[in-house]
Formats: structure tokens, sequence, C-alpha cells
């Protein structure tokens, strides 16, 4: 399932090559402290290529939370993937701007990470090899089978989108561990530096990580500024690295383990409160009307406890939710005894031998069930499911052609038409009983 920002779909990146030049071409000249050098009587040339504001223990700080960080990247391209993908971190250096740029392959997409918050940047460069690989799993095929080189349409740019923005919220995540701000995805570039303007001299901590997607390999790398950590530095220097929750090492595994397990998500339109009697006598052409406003959405539910609102409408052929507000409290759906196809089958054959007993018909009246309306459902990782944000478009596994369900005390019953009432309400027009 692709989660995408609806605002950035269909644009190509463009590149900023002048830019960057223009930058490195007369960068601000850093202080003379930046720099691990020789003192000037001893003979030697001086060395300026080797930054030393990455003190040891903000390197081992940053290090520290690299694992996890792997881990629940890992865990999220697998299960989006549907393939096995390992991210590790294979190396954390020192550089000057410049060199640490010059490393970065040829190959690769250029990706802003913002910290606006404070209003610096980083740059992402993930391989061209790993987007490719990522694509031809996501549009059902094999890592192994993806060509060398594609033209990238705009589906493939909304898919590729999808995959930049899951990197960059698990990296949000570590960076919060360390005490720093929420990071967001900013330019895309394919051959400049994504607006990232960084003089060439500037520190540079360079974090260089291997993937694996099916066993064929690829790559990626994170350059982080001094002026990007200068800020958060004392934040840095005396974040606890321990599980947040301040268990062992094995309770963090436990968590990373709850982020990474998938849960049931569903959009629902809206609910009624009705007697099961009223319920059984509903038949093909009958209206339901529910008691949700249109104007307020559809509500997203994570195993019966509520993410959030959004606006229903489709993403390709599929139906999907645009997120609008995820800041209400969370509240769960209204819940009532599982009512399941043996029982519903009894109550329909109860209600046809009592419509002359005014016993029966009254004990039909004082059962009540719960009736909502699904546009769909569709799973997600646990942890995945709970960073959804305002203008996160999720996509249904339900063909956005396909009819509206209903649904009883967790029984599905009946299936129709999505309306809107003459009072403003959700209203479902039946089609056919389940």
């Amino acid at each position: 399932m692709a989660v995408s920002e609806s605002s950035k779909q269909g644009k190509e990146p463009q590149a900023r090559k002048s830019k960057a030049k223009k930058a490195e071409a007369s960068p601000e000249t850093p202080p003379e402290a930046d720099y691990v050098s020789q003192p000037a009587d001893s003979g030697r040339t001086l060395d300026f290529s080797q930054p030393a504001k990455f003190t040891t223990e903000i390197r081992n700080r940053i290090a520290g939370v690299l694992g996890p960080f792997c881990d629940a990247l890992s865990a999220l391209l697998t299960s989006e993937l549907k393939a096995e993908v390992t991210v590790t971190a294979a190396d954390v250096a020192q550089h000057t701007w410049a060199a640490a740029k010059a490393q970065l392959p040829a190959d690769s997409i250029a990706v802003a990470v913002e910290e606006p918050a404070i209003g610096r940047h980083m740059l992402l460069s993930v391989e061209l090899p790993l987007v490719l690989q990522a694509l031809e799993c996501l549009l059902g095929g094999e890592a192994a089978q993806a060509p060398s080189e594609r033209h990238m349409t705009d589906v493939d740019w909304v898919l590729a989108t999808g995959l930049l923005d899951a990197i960059v919220g698990r990296l949000s995540l570590a960076w919060n561990d360390l005490g720093g701000p929420a990071l967001g995805r900013g330019e895309i570039d394919l051959e400049g530096d994504a607006g990232v303007l960084t003089p060439v001299g500037e520190p540079t901590l360079a974090v260089t990580f291997q993937n694996s997607i099916d066993g064929v390999s690829s790559g990626m790398s994170l350059l982080i500024p001094w002026a990007a950590v200068e800020p958060i530095a004392e934040s840095i220097r005396t974040a606890r690295l321990q599980p947040r929750d301040g268990g062992s090492p094995a309770h963090e595994a436990l968590r990373h383990g709850l982020a990474g397990a998938q849960v049931l998500l569903r959009a629902e339109v809206g609910a009624v409160q009705m007697p099961i009697e009223r319920m059984l006598e509903l038949n093909p052409g009958a209206l339901v009307a529910l008691e949700q406003r249109a104007e307020d959405g559809v509500r997203l539910y994570a195993e019966g406890v509520s993410l959030g609102r959004g606006r229903p409408g489709r993403s390709g052929t599929r139906r999907a939710i645009k997120l609008e507000s995820t800041s209400e409290p969370a509240s769960r759906a209204a819940t009532y005894a599982t009512l399941g196809r043996a029982e519903l089958e009894r109550a329909r054959s109860h209600a046809a031998d009592t419509d002359e007993t005014a016993e029966g018909g009254a004990i039909l009246r004082s059962i009540f069930v719960r009736v909502w309306a699904e546009l769909g459902r569709t799973h997600l990782p646990l942890g995945r499911a709970l960073e959804l944000t305002p203008g996160v478009v999720v996509e249904l596994d339900q063909d956005a052609q396909a009819p509206v369900e209903l649904f009883a005390n967790g029984l599905c019953f009946a299936s129709g038409s999505l309306v809107v009432t003459g009072e403003g309400e959700w209203g479902v027009q039946l089609d056919k009983l389940v």
C-alpha cells in the first residue's frame, strides 16, 4: 500500500546544479577550531580535510540510534515491498561537505531532509538501483528483475515519493530520540543537491547504509552538516539512548517488534444504533441514514481505536482517504456482542416466526445492534499507523467502484451506494443483502 503526500504527487524533481555550484564556489570561511591541523611551526602541511566538530561523544550518540533505525526501516520496507529487506549502517565518518559529497554515487537521488523548527537541512542520497528495485516490488515483480535504467512515469514518482517519505519518517523518529526536532522531506533532485546549500568546508558526518532487497544489494547515505547539529548539540550529548520506557534491551526489542506488527485499518463512514428488528426489515432499495455529517468526512480506525478523520476519495483504481486531522483525542468505536452468520440467520428465522407475536416482536425491539458503513480496509505496521499525519493519503484494499459495505456488530450483512441525505448526513442506499 502506498502512503504519500498528495501535495507532492506528480511533480518530477528538478536539478539545482547551478545553485549548488554557486554556494560551493564561495563558502563562508569556517572557524579555525573546526579543523584538525598541525601547529604552524611544525613544518608540516596543514590538513583541513578532517573536521573535528563531531566529537567522539556526539558520534557515538548518533551511532547509538542507527541500529534501532535500521531495524525499524527494515521491518517497514519488508512489509511495504512484500520482500525481505535488510538495512544496516556500514560506516560513520567525518569529512568536509565537499569531500562527503564527492563520495556519493553518481546514480543517486538527492533528498533534502529538513529540520523546519530550526531551519536547518541534511542531505539523503538514495542510490537509483534501490529505488528501481523497490518500484519493481511495489508493482508486483521482484527486485532481481529491476532494470538498470527506467523512465520514471508519474505513477513511478508517486510510489518513489512514498518510499522516500517512509525513510525520512523513520529518520525523524531516530532524530527525536537524540533530542532533535521533527524532520520532514524537502525537495528531490535526480542530479543536483535538492536545494541543500552548504559551504564546501562545512564539517559533515557521513553515514553510509547498505541495503538488501531479497538479496539484491544497494545503498544510501545521509550527510549531516554541523549546522544541522549545532543547535541541538547539547541535547545530543545528554540524550538517554536506553529504551524510551526505561526498560531493558529486551523490552526495546519487544517495542520494535510491536511497531512492525500488522494492524487492521478501517475507514468508517458513520454508524447508527437500531433494534435488530429494524435491521432485519432492511431490504434492497432501503436508505440507511447514518448519524455522521458528510462535511465531517470519515473516521479511520486501527483495531477499533480512532486515528483521525479524512476525506474519502480514490488513488488510482483504489479507494483512499486523505487525512485532515489526527489531533482529536483517541477514542474507541462502540462495541457490542459480536454477531455471527449463524446468529444472523437464527434472528431472521425468529423474526419470520414471530411476526404476529407481540412478545416476540418486543424481544427483537429490545436487542440493539450497531450498524456502520465502511469505505474499505487495509493493513499497516503498527508503528507506521501511529505516524500518520494530516495530508497523508491512505490507500484502501477496495476497488474504487466496489459497493460500500454495511456491518452489524462486526458482521457484513448488506452493501450499497454511499449517498448524502437531505439533512447532510451520510447514508447508504442498499443494493443487496449478504
